[in-house]
Parts: structure tokens; sequence; C-alpha cells
């Protein structure tokens, strides 16, 4: 942990200030120490990364043990065809004309925060050895782990274990905050909304992908699957979504396409000309495949939407409101796929 960090953290609720206490230092890092807040909490610095995790909710203990599962499994993700089609995904979700050009938005924002950052592969997808800012990536898993491992040679970078609805940083602490597929894995999304966007400085940038309500049986469906594989351990869950995987895989090998004839409202379901395993993706259950990707990587895809606790899904109405109440100007709003909402919005001056 570097002293810009130290500098920037506060304790968490009351956003106190902290004392360092018995910190070791190698190469210029505080490698080791506590941090003591004045009500007398302690957070320990271990290898490097300031630990603030004090949460006592079981659905988000399970929910982090799942993403930390998840971000472990590194050859599931981490291997090029995904991170190839997730960067392409993200730069057309949020308006970018390339990687260089989302790292350029940020770095002009001096700091930014990753508000969930996994192991840092969203961010990963944009940034690079060009980076000029200063990069704090949170995250309430052991996944900040093996971000710091997989990210923590450019320079700029920064690693906190800590919860979104509880961050350790005083108001208005950050040009730019990402929180890319983060909000609706905590027990509020409209809470952990208004969480980070508190950390905005006037002027400040948000960038967030949200997900959105799907068909009413596509919706009864992810519960039901959830309420099933939750309960499990993250091992136990990944083998037991094996043959939903490959369920996504031979109906993908098909390719064959039906015409539905008119629109039926009463399954949310759009008339016109449609791939049979994308209707039945989208409207009836998440059996995802990518043919261009390995059968380990969808299966990370589908693990990654049934095993945790937590997945809400929201409107654009519900969106829009919380922008207004949080004091921020929506830029743009991509509302093209039946996922999620690509949010990028701006606090004002």
């Amino acid at each position: 942990m570097r002293d810009i960090l130290l500098d920037l953290l506060v304790a968490p609720g009351d956003h106190g200030a902290l004392t360092l206490e018995s910190g070791r230092r190698a190469d210029g890092e505080i490698v080791e120490g506590m941090l003591t807040a004045a009500d007398g909490h302690r957070y320990p610095i271990v290898d490097g990364i300031p630990r603030f995790v004090r949460t006592d909710d079981a659905g988000q203990i399970q929910t982090a043990d799942s993403f930390g599962f998840k971000w472990g499994k590194v050859d599931s993700y981490d291997d090029g065809p995904m991170a190839v089609t997730s960067r392409a995904w993200q730069i057309e979700r949020y308006g970018f004309e390339s990687a260089a050009d989302v790292r350029n938005a940020f770095a002009a924002h001096g700091l930014v925060l990753d508000a969930g950052c996994g192991s840092g592969f969203s961010s990963s997808l944009w940034l690079d050895d060009e980076w000029t800012g200063e990069w704090v990536g949170a995250d309430i898993s052991g996944a900040i782990d093996v971000a710091r491992s997989r990210i923590g040679h450019i320079r700029g970078t920064h690693f906190v274990q800590a919860d979104v609805l509880d961050l350790p940083f005083a108001d208005g602490s950050f040009g730019a905050v990402f929180t890319e597929g983060v909000l609706h894995h905590t027990p509020s999304t409209e809470r952990a909304f208004h969480a980070v966007a508190r950390l905005l400085r006037p002027g400040g940038e948000l960038f967030a992908y949200i997900y959105r309500k799907k068909a009413p049986v596509r919706e009864f469906t992810d519960d039901y699957v959830r309420s099933l594989v939750a309960p499990l351990s993250p091992d136990e869950a990944w083998e037991a979504l094996r043959p939903l995987t490959r369920l996504g895989q031979a109906l993908a090998e098909l390719n064959v396409e039906i015409d539905v004839p008119e629109d039926v409202p009463l399954l949310g379901i759009s008339a016109g000309r449609q791939d049979v395993q994308r209707l039945i993706y989208w409207n009836f259950a998440k059996l995802f495949w990518n043919p261009a990707w390995s059968f380990e990587e969808n299966l990370h895809i589908n693990f990654d939407w049934y095993h945790p606790t937590y997945a809400h899904r929201h409107t654009e109405e519900e969106i829009r409101g919380w922008c207004v109440a949080a004091g921020l100007e929506v830029l743009r709003l991509h509302d093209q796929e039946p996922a999620a909402y690509t949010l990028h919005a701006r606090r004002r001056a």
C-alpha cells in the first residue's frame, strides 16, 4: 500500500480519520500494519492491502464468496477470447471508440475508483502500461488479491478490500467511479448506487452496468434456479451448472431460426425472426453460450448469473430516478440489449 492510498482512506461508517500503527514497509510500500479509527475499530493491512470488510449480511457474505471463487478461476476468463469479446462489448456500450479512448477518458479524471473490481478484469480491458492516472480497486471478496497479482504491476494502481455499501473514502474523493456489474450484487442496488455516487467530485463521472428486468418467465426461472444453486458451495455450483451450459451449447449448435408471427405481450416476446437458442435465452432461461469461447468461459458466465445470492434487476425508470436523487445528469443510458443498462452520468457542479 502506497502513501497516496493511506492519505485517501477514512474509517468506514463515520468517515473519521485513521491512524497507522505498526506499519512495516518494504520497497517504499506499507506491507503490514494496522489502521485504527477513533471509535476503536481496527483494520489490518495484510500483504499490502488494507482490509475493511465488516458485514454480517449472510447474503452478501455468500455473494462475496461466490465472486472470490469465480475470479480465482483465472483460466476461465483470462486466456484471450473472452477478454477480446468483452473489450469490444464494453467500448461499444459506453460509447467510446477504442480501449485507448476509454483509458484516456478515465486518466483525464486523475483519480478513479473501480467499485467492486473483482480480479480487475473489467478495468484490465483498458488499463495498461500507458495509464497515467491513479486507479483504486475496491472489492469485498478475496478477488482483490487476484486483482493485485493481475494488474498490480501497472503504475498508479492501488487495492482495498471493502464493501461497496461501506467504502472507506470521504465524499467527493474521486473524479470518476467505474462499477461494472456490481451494484446489483449487493443487498440493495439503490443503496449501493448512492454509496458510490457520493464519492464523485462536482463534475465527476459515474460509469455503471446494472441488470435490467427480463421477460416474465425468464425472471421466474432465474429466481428459481438461483434458489437451488446459491445454497451450494462454489465448487458444487460450478459442477451443477455444467449440464445447463451444455444445453445452451446444444441449442446454439442447432443453428435454427424461427419466425415469431406476432408479438406475445404476455411472455414479453417480440415478433420477428429469432435464433432458437437466443429466443429461449432471453425469454425463458439463461443458457449462455458463445461458440468463440471455451466451455469453461461459457460456464463462468452461467455461474456468474446463477450462484450469487444477490442479483437484482431494475427498470430504466428506477435508474433515472436514482440519478435525479443523487444529483447526477445522465449523459448516456445504453439500452440496446435485454441484459442490462449501461449508464454514464455526471455529478452536477
